[in-house]
């Protein structure tokens, strides 16, 4: 006789720092409420599950891709298995998550491991950057620092958004609207951020970086 799952693991990506998220979720959770919250460990809500007859549950799941909310209907069945349950970005259907044993969860995310260049050629944006490796590059290690915990504001928030341009990058704290201006072309651009460990903004960029970016939009308006 086989055992029914009573517990399954859920791996997915915060939306605001990108970090991957583990939790576990129990059918025993749902015993006595109707609903449960899981938070990222930087305090910024991932998922959020609710059922009325502990048979069909809703998922709205944060997503890191599109940085909307999605719904997923699932079943008790489907999400206490013995198999994996994908989750996706409606909007470009990438995978954003996974949901099932912990064991088998964690095979799905050691496969796919995809860098952010990876993400970003599948989206179609490779023709969009003066030089992609390099931006890549630098995708790749902002994400790295984050991860760390060590791109963050002054004011004391992680919640840091990234606006990507052909050439730079900016930064931007959601709460103090401070901000930081990265260039992301050349390899002297690489080796800079290759070469700090953490990235605190402030209110205003160097007026070095400021002057790059103004002769950056120029150009990119000059082309269009």
């Amino acid at each position: 006789m086989v055992p029914i799952p009573t517990s399954s693991t859920i791996a997915i990506r915060c939306s605001a720092c990108g970090q991957l998220e583990f939790h576990t979720l129990s059918l025993f959770d749902f015993s006595g409420a109707n609903s449960q919250k899981y938070e990222c460990s930087c305090g910024q809500s991932i998922l959020h599950v609710s059922t009325k007859n502990r048979k069909k549950f809703i998922l709205q799941i944060e997503c890191v891709m599109c940085e909307a909310k999605h719904i997923l209907y699932l079943t008790r069945k489907q999400i206490w298995s013995t198999e994996v349950v994908n989750i996706y970005c409606e909007e470009n259907g990438l995978g954003i998550g996974y949901i099932g044993p912990d064991d088998k969860v964690l095979e799905c995310v050691e496969n796919e491991d995809k860098s952010i260049a990876d993400m970003a050629a599948e989206l179609g944006y490779t023709d969009y950057f003066d030089n992609p490796d390099i931006m890549y590059e630098i995708l790749d290690r902002l994400y790295e620092i984050a991860e760390n915990g060590d791109l963050k504001c002054n004011c004391g928030n992680n919640d840091i958004a990234i606006e990507i341009f052909p050439d730079y990058l900016e930064l931007r704290c959601e709460h103090c609207r401070s901000f930081a201006v990265l260039m992301a072309s050349t390899k002297e651009d690489l080796d800079l951020v290759n070469n700090i460990d953490q990235i605190h903004l402030t209110r205003f960029p160097s007026n070095d970086l400021r002057k790059r970016r103004t002769k950056s939009h120029k150009k990119s308006k000059k082309g269009v």
